[in-house]
Formats: structure tokens, C-alpha cells, sequence
């Protein structure tokens, strides 16, 4: 009996002893599992406190009680129990210790999160899609009969080297006043964007976009467009895009007007967290003629999104197509601004 008590006393000993070991410059310490080192902030999994983010620039030093997948600034690779103090990490891989000044060292995951990152960065197609749809109705009936119909949708698919983007949205409006019913809004349009990083910040894109509008005799706008953006900001909590090319815009309207242009493209796409339920979208693109000196269109978008229950949202949006040559009898600018309920799709959607 005494036998198997100390034996006991030893396993506990030992299984205490391979846990990793993190000490602070203040002096506290910490005992847990090493899960990741990313942007300069450790993260340690502790089973009193769940995972706990730790400044590297605050620790002293710690050790892994597993393997670990150091990425070295220079992309190199080395794999195995980490220890690390002062200004530099030395790595026991099977081929003997190697030492690796702090400065050298990108960052450090887990197996279990490296074999993650290494699948991310080629991901199916049908993967890692995030989004919503977004829908409003509004109905009066009495001495004015109205119907108001709002559909929206966003789809979102980014990964390391490139990123998908679709929108769609439709609004439908008709009043009826002495047995007359009037259509005040019949438009439907959507956007397909990719983006391929060329660098960390340059990325190549192409743009397809549709639109149709009834209260413009609109039949169609179709609208290809292609070329170079910039990465001005892109943070954990803000993207902010800038880009410019060229394109072509074909018009059918249904009085026989058919314009054929050649566009120039410039354009700028922001995205803000303010908390991890509300974020904030906006755009604007503008589509100056090249072959019609003077005449251009103009297309803007702001929306603001806000999860209050599970993947349910409220949403707002507000969207602006300005044209500077519509046909004889329309006006050059529509202004559209809907709310009401949405849904949201993805594990990375907050």
C-alpha cells in the first residue's frame, strides 16, 4: 500500500512538472498548457482560469511541456519543447537544442494549432464563409394601402492569399390611393468581387457587378471591372481599402437606350468592429466614362449590423446610385435606406 502511495506521489510529481511553466517579470507564475505566441501575446491555457493572454513583452521566461511549432521570421520551421528566457528561444528538436534570438521568432502554435493554420491557408472552396441576409416588410392598410419589402445578403470568404465577396439587395414598394396602385420602388442588383494578394499590403481584383431598376426603365447595367488595390489598414477590428482599374458598362433601358462605356474605377471599402456584436460596413465606388467626357455614375453603401440574440441582428442600410446622364424625365439620384431583421452564417460571424 505504501508502495502504491509513493508511486502515486511520483506520477502527481511528475505529471506537475511537465506542465508548462510561464513566469512573469513581476514575479507571478503561471501553470497551464502553452497554446500559441501571435502578435506578441502568449496565450496559455489554465485549468482554473480557462486560456489566459499574457504580453510577451511582461514574461521572463516559460517552457512547453509539449512539442511546439516555432515559425521563424524567415518562414523556416522548427518543431519541439520550447524554452524560453530572456531574449531567446531555444527549441529541443530531435537533431539537438537550437537557440533562437527572440527578434527571429514570428510565431509560436501548438500541433494541434499548426495543423489548423497549415489547413486554413488552403481551404475548399464551400469553406470559411461568413455573411447574412437581412430582411424588412412594412404593410398599411386604411386610406393608403402600402407594401414595403427589403431583402439584403452578404457572403464573405477570406484567407491568407485571397478573398471572395458577394452582395445582393432588392427593394420592393407599392402604395394604392383610390383604387390606384403605384410601384415607388423595384430594384435588384449585386456585387461579385475577388481579391488576390500580390504583397501583404498590394492585391489584384476583378468586379462584376448588376443592377435593375424600374423607377429608372432600367433594364439592366451590367458592369465587369478589374485591376489594383491597397491594404491601408487591415487589423483584427478594421480593414480599409483602396483600389483603382478599369472596366466596361453595358446599359439597356426600356425606351431603346442602349449605352456601351468604357470606365475608369476607383473605389474604397471600410470595415470597423466597434464591440463583438456590432460592426460597420461602408463603400463607395465611382465609374467616371472614358468615352463620354463629363458623364459618370456613382454608387455608395453604409451598413451597420448589431447581433442581439444567438445569429439574429438588427441591420441598417443605407445605399446611394447616382447617375449624371439618365434618360430624358428620371432623376440622377436614388437614395435608399431600409432596417429590419437578419441572420448571420459562419463560425468566424460575431
Amino acid at each position: 500500500m505504501k508502495a502504491f502511495v509513493c508511486i502515486a506521489l511520483v506520477g502527481c510529481c511528475c505529471v506537475a512538472l511537465e506542465a508548462a511553466q510561464v513566469t512573469l517579470k513581476n514575479g507571478d507564475r503561471l501553470t497551464g498548457t502553452i497554446v500559441s505566441l501571435t502578435d506578441k501575446k502568449l496565450t496559455v491555457h489554465t485549468d482554473y482560469a480557462g486560456d489566459v493572454v499574457i504580453d510577451w513583452a511582461a514574461v521572463t521566461q516559460f517552457t512547453s511541456d509539449q512539442p511546439m511549432v516555432v515559425t521563424k521570421t524567415d518562414k523556416q520551421v522548427v518543431s519541439g519543447t520550447v524554452n524560453a528566457q530572456d531574449s531567446s528561444v531555444a527549441v529541443a528538436t530531435s537533431s539537438g537544442t537550437q537557440t533562437i534570438p527572440q527578434s527571429d521568432v514570428a510565431v509560436i502554435r501548438s500541433q494541434a494549432d499548426q495543423a489548423a493554420y497549415e489547413k486554413s491557408l488552403h481551404p475548399g472552396f464551400l469553406q470559411d464563409w461568413t455573411g447574412g441576409g437581412s430582411f424588412g416588410f412594412a404593410l398599411a392598410r386604411g386610406n393608403s394601402d402600402t407594401t414595403n419589402v427589403a431583402l439584403g445578403f452578404n457572403a464573405d470568404r477570406k484567407t491568407t492569399t485571397d478573398e471572395w465577396n458577394i452582395t445582393m439587395a432588392s427593394l420592393y414598394t407599392t402604395s394604392t390611393a383610390s383604387n390606384v396602385t403605384t410601384t415607388t420602388a423595384n430594384t435588384f442588383g449585386g456585387t461579385i468581387r475577388y481579391d488576390h494578394n500580390l504583397t501583404p499590403r498590394l492585391f489584384g481584383f476583378g468586379m462584376f457587378s448588376g443592377l435593375y431598376d424600374d423607377l429608372q426603365d432600367l433594364n439592366e447595367r451590367l458592369s465587369p471591372n478589374g485591376g489594383l488595390g491597397f491594404h491601408v489598414i487591415a487589423s483584427k477590428t478594421t480593414t480599409f481599402d483602396v483600389l483603382g482599374g478599369i472596366g466596361y458598362t453595358y446599359e439597356n433601358y426600356s425606351d431603346g437606350t442602349i449605352n456601351n462605356y468604357i470606365n475608369a474605377t476607383i473605389g474604397e471599402i471600410l470595415t470597423h468592429n466597434f464591440t463583438a456584436t456590432t460592426s460597420m460596413t461602408e463603400n463607395l465606388y465611382f465609374y467616371p466614362y472614358l468615352n463620354d467626357g463629363g458623364n459618370y455614375r456613382g454608387v455608395g453603401n453604409f451598413g451597420l449590423a448589431s447581433k442581439f440574440y444567438k445569429a439574429l441582428t438588427w441591420n441598417l442600410n443605407f445605399g446611394d446610385i447616382y447617375n449624371s446622364k439618365p434618360i430624358p424625365g428620371k432623376k440622377d439620384n436614388d437614395l435608399v435606406l431600409t432596417t429590419g431583421l437578419g441572420i448571420t452564417f459562419g463560425a468566424k460571424s460575431k
